[in-house]
């Protein structure tokens, strides 16, 4: 009996203990949580340094997905409906029309193949190939962009110094645009997908070409493709007349 009467005792006394340390806690646990859910008078980090994301001096407050500022202009990473569109611009519009001439004259002054000849039947041959290629090029581009959830659209360097100008047009052919941030990461998909064109139509309907002559050809839709974007750097860009960016 005076055993039980012991066990009691000790229990009361431990429930005791146990109630007052939670009345103690509850306080510090309470400030705790308003300190993490309340609002909080924390200094904005200081902006990025980095001239290709660096917001332009006086600019206004832009919403938070809309803050980063990608080649002196606001980022904000494009739609599915924006994305289609430059898709469509980029393979059927004026942009893919220019590289299809400029390839087809290429061609036509080194009479290449030269099974298709120099005459208005091989130009006309020339230029339903060098389409194809654009179309496949255009096509294959915006299904890897879509599928890797990539913005692999050209974004020109305003207010840029000639040699970011440059590099800018250089490396959007190895690298995309990812994130709400538009940061720039380096991905393949340009490259495959500028010779993805070459291969087919080398492989299947140009005369005497295999699979290498593909590789070989795909240097041309590299070069149309970067002085596309040399031409917009510097002489399309040229009518915003935007200030000079810090390199």
């Amino acid at each position: 009996m005076r055993s039980l009467h012991v066990g009691v005792r000790w229990t009361l006394r431990v429930a005791f203990l146990l109630i007052a340390g939670w009345m103690a806690l509850a306080p510090a646990r309470s400030f705790a949580q308003t300190e993490t859910t309340g609002p909080m008078n924390v200094p904005p980090a200081p902006a990025t340094q980095n001239p290709e994301t660096q917001r332009l001096p006086g600019a206004p407050d832009k919403p938070k997905d809309q803050r980063t500022i990608v080649n002196g202009r606001p980022y904000q990473r494009p739609t599915p409906k924006e994305q289609f569109d430059y898709y469509m611009k980029d393979t059927y519009g004026l942009p893919a029309l220019a590289r299809t001439s400029v390839r087809v004259a290429i061609a036509q002054g080194r009479d290449k193949p030269e099974q298709w000849g120099q005459d208005w039947p091989g130009f006309g041959q020339r230029f339903g190939s060098s389409s194809a290629v654009t179309v496949i090029d255009g096509n294959v581009r915006y299904a890897l962009g879509t599928l890797l959830k990539e913005d692999l659209r050209y974004i020109p360097c305003h207010g840029c110094s000639k040699k970011r100008k440059i590099e800018n047009a250089l490396l959007a052919e190895i690298t995309a645009r990812h994130d709400s941030d538009g940061h720039r990461f380096f991905t393949l998909t340009p490259t495959i997908t500028d010779m993805a064109g070459p291969l087919v139509a080398n492989s299947i309907w140009v005369p005497g070409h295999t699979t290498i002559d593909g590789f070989v050809g795909s240097r041309l839709i590299f070069a149309t493709r970067i002085g596309s974007h040399l031409f917009t750097e510097f002489v399309w860009e040229r009518r915003h007349h935007d200030p000079k960016l810090p390199d």
